[in-house]
């Protein structure tokens, strides 16, 4: 709510780590949005998703690296 208040918005891209049984371990930013808030949730939902689905097993690793962007955008305000 901060941030929607700030009107921040952006992307910010997280790696992770996903265990052959969806577990999620050490979130990390790889680039930030810009803003320290946006970053933080990006972080906490990443651990609040876990556990994700399990990786494809033709996929190599264990655990096996992710990265993916996560947006923030404000919508008609």
């Amino acid at each position: 709510r901060q941030s929607e208040r700030l009107r921040q918005q952006g992307v910010a891209y997280v790696r992770f780590a996903v265990a052959r049984d969806g577990r999620v371990s050490a979130p990390r930013i790889e680039r930030s949005s810009g803003f320290a808030l946006l970053d933080q949730e990006t972080l906490d939902t990443v651990q609040r998703a876990s556990p994700v689905p399990a990786p494809p097993a033709d996929v190599a690793g264990d655990p096996v690296e992710v990265m993916v962007p996560v947006a923030f955008f404000l919508r008609g305000r």
